[in-house]
């Protein structure tokens, strides 16, 4: 297990691994015209170049061996006004590729981004989870989260500990 910074020159493999897991996870469900129609604007090159060289964006990749198995995108400026604090990070996507789900690398991962939070300084770790997708919620909060509002997705958080 190894979770390394995606670098600038990780760009087209952080692109295409994010779309093939978005697809994998929502493809089925939606209406086949929207998907495209969102995918075409969502994963272009040059949307993700933007979200790569935001100075408050992390993305991260999960690799099992040579393989890569996961990624995590946390954001380091974004307001829960919901939570009462300017500190706070969010968990923007994490995304495991199919074959290694079960495995709990998402726990993992967002064992990372708790640890990520607590370097900053920050008082909660947050996500919106789709309300259409029961089992990412149920997993959530079997992490520890808790739905504190909702939105067009579920708002939820983990109060990050101290040492």
């Amino acid at each position: 297990m190894q979770i390394s910074r995606v670098q600038s020159s990780d760009l087209e493999n952080l692109r295409a691994f994010a779309e093939y897991t978005f697809r994998a996870a929502f493809q089925a469900s939606n209406d086949p015209a929207r998907f495209e129609a969102y995918c075409a604007q969502a994963f272009s090159t040059e949307r993700f170049k933007q979200e790569l060289e935001h100075p408050h964006a992390q993305f991260w990749f999960y690799h099992e061996g040579d393989t890569l198995a996961a990624y995590l995108k946390l954001n380091f400026d974004r307001h829960a006004p919901e939570l009462g604090s300017t500190q706070t990070v969010q968990v923007e996507r994490l995304y495991v590729e199919p074959a290694f789900q079960g495995r709990r690398i998402g726990e993992k991962l967002l064992d990372f981004a708790q640890i990520q939070a607590k370097n900053v300084g920050a008082a909660w770790l947050w996500l919106s989870v789709w309300q259409e997708n029961p089992p990412a919620l149920r997993f959530y909060e079997r992490c520890g989260f808790e739905i504190f509002g909702t939105q067009t997705d579920w708002l939820v958080k983990l109060k990050v500990s101290t040492p």
